[in-house]
């Protein structure tokens, strides 16, 4: 492996990315591990790699799993690593979910109602819509930093090729050449759609299932007002 291999690789980038996070000087690694700073520096820039108890040591100093630092899972937290790396979440996103599962929403968990707009047909309709405005905007971009390049070179037939480009493209989409944030509204519009569409259908299954409950607390409310 070349040293630029070396350096990219799993275990040298998620250590710099830790020392940038946390900023602790490679010394107090060094300290804590049991080795010179010289060592830790060539850990950072993947020269050498650590013995197993140096990679338990620096798992314990930065209180991540030694998975994390393998580049076997993108999970900092232990308890995460399931949902991270079978679902693709975030650590952050994993905690929300964790936060949200311990509140209660109208007899109901906040989990539970995520659960059941996830259920829902308009929720398919709304990831695909997503996935859409991500993809115009990347495709966009990537078209306007190539075009781009030419339209403002200094030769003018270059210039005069690449603004009939523009046009030759602009024509096979159909639309005209607009900003990119225009671009994406139509699919940013058909989302929001979706996901409304959605949470009215969870809002009606909602009722429907805890109807009798809620006429019962509304009654109880008004006797409570009226006395």
């Amino acid at each position: 492996m070349n040293d630029k291999n070396s350096y990219l690789s799993p275990f040298p980038r998620r250590l710099r990315l830790l020392i940038d996070e946390t900023r602790v000087s490679q010394q107090e690694i060094a300290d804590h591990v049991g080795v010179t700073r010289q060592a830790v520096s060539h850990w950072k820039d993947g020269k050498t790699i650590p013995d197993c108890f140096s990679f338990k040591k620096l798992a314990e100093f930065f209180k991540v799993p030694l998975e994390y630092l393998y580049g076997d899972t993108e999970s900092k937290v232990r308890e995460n690593q399931a949902l991270v790396d079978s679902l693709g979440f975030s650590d952050f996103s994993v905690q929300k979910l964790q936060h949200w599962a311990k509140l209660p929403f109208f007899g109901m968990l906040f989990t539970e109602l995520l659960s059941q707009i996830i259920d829902t047909d308009d929720f398919n309709s709304f990831m695909i819509q997503a996935q859409s405005v991500v993809e115009e905007y990347a495709e966009h971009q990537l078209d306007l930093e190539q075009i781009g390049v030419r339209l403002y070179h200094e030769d003018d037939e270059i210039q005069a090729r690449a603004r009939h480009e523009v046009g030759r493209q602009a024509r096979a989409l159909g639309i005209r050449t607009i900003r990119t944030e225009n671009l994406t509204a139509f699919y940013r519009q058909r989302a929001m759609e979706s996901i409304g569409q959605s949470l009215n259908e969870v809002a009606k299954q909602y009722y429907e299932k805890h109807r009798e409950r809620l006429i019962e607390e509304r009654l109880e409310g008004g006797e409570t007002d009226t006395e």
